[in-house]
């Protein structure tokens, strides 16, 4: 994928699908882990995290991969130029901003867990970053020319993955997990156990934990 004046955000995109597949992967879900280790000193594993950042992340990084395969030595234009990437980021920002003002207010995270450092990533770095990316890298795949046998499964495997990652995104909502912990900055450090039942998700780690 070529470069351009506009494009210096999606730059780890110009340099072939599995550098795109991995700095999309580097972002989500390994950003989070690292951030869960070093700073919430926790292991971030199927039982305390989202399914979507363990399972459905990992299928948007493959669906940037392939996107920018199909792209090939092409820079996507039209509907997936750099504009529309960039106007892509800003909406996916004020979307995180959104969701974490509701889910503040509907009781799905308390204030602590709301600004651990995984939830601030999550808001306002993986939505923005990986969502221009999946926008250029993504639809730039799928309108990229070609008709071949390996072009048509591409675009198959853009669309399953990014389906598949919505679809898991659904299964998230209804089986709530901690997600995040609450969080002391001042100490560097989640707050002691037990914590108390004060969020929808800290009652269903309490539950999963047979606290209550």
């Amino acid at each position: 994928m070529s470069g351009g004046v506009l494009c210096w955000p999606a730059a780890p995109l110009r340099h072939g699908p599995w550098v795109a597949a991995a700095a999309a992967f580097g972002v989500t879900p390994a950003g989070l882990w690292l951030l869960a280790l070093v700073l919430e000193r926790r292991l971030m594993g199927p039982r305390t995290g989202f399914v979507a950042v363990l399972l459905g992340d990992p299928l948007l990084a493959a669906a940037v991969g392939l996107g920018v395969w199909r792209i090939g030595a092409g820079r996507p234009d039209g509907a997936a130029g750099p504009w529309p990437a960039l106007v892509s980021a800003a909406g996916w920002l004020c979307f995180g901003l959104v969701q974490w003002r509701g889910e503040l207010r509907k009781g799905f995270f308390t204030r602590r867990q709301a600004f651990a450092p995984t939830k601030v990533w999550h808001q306002l770095v993986v939505y923005p970053v990986l969502g221009s990316w999946l926008w250029t890298a993504g639809l730039g795949g799928l309108l990229a020319p070609g008709a071949g046998p390996g072009d048509v499964a591409a675009r198959a495997g853009i669309v399953a993955c990014v389906t598949g990652w919505a679809l898991i995104n659904v299964y998230d909502r209804r089986r709530p997990k901690l997600g995040h912990p609450p969080y002391d900055w001042r100490r560097l450090r989640p707050l002691p156990q037990p914590w108390p039942a004060a969020s929808l998700t800290l009652r269903a780690y309490r539950a999963e934990r047979g606290e209550e």
